[in-house]
């Protein structure tokens, strides 16, 4: 059963410059493919300001492409790419501006994908 007043986020942890912030979070499934593990984690609302001001300045960047994470509750999506916050809806039609922003900072348009961005979409 989930916590309604959490919100689930997707980080790569490679991504990741001071990955102490994630002991502060619930680590609450992986999956690993090639070199990457994606961490599904559990924020509660009252930190989750905190915590995207943190991942905002530990996001890396890699061959000039920065890595992003996002964070979803309800019909609340949230973007974080580093120094750069975007909030959308689970509905794709919202996600405009951030994917216009991930493509201009050098993410393949492929890689700019929020899903899982709803607790019933989840699949780890």
């Amino acid at each position: 059963m989930f916590n309604i007043d959490e919100y689930h986020g997707i980080i790569v942890r490679e991504g990741i410059g001071d990955r102490t912030i994630l002991n502060r979070m619930t680590i609450l499934g992986t999956k690993t493919g090639h070199n990457l593990t994606l961490l599904k984690v559990g924020i509660e609302a009252k930190a989750i300001s905190r915590v995207i001001r943190e991942i905002e300045r530990n996001l890396l960047t890699e061959n000039g492409v920065p890595y992003y994470a996002h964070f979803y509750r309800g019909e609340e999506l949230i973007i974080v790419f580093p120094g750069r916050t975007f909030q959308a809806s689970p509905e794709e039609d919202s996600w405009k501006e951030a994917i216009s922003y991930g493509e201009s900072v050098g993410v393949p348009r492929a890689e700019l994908d929020f899903r899982p961005c709803r607790f019933r979409d989840e699949t780890f």
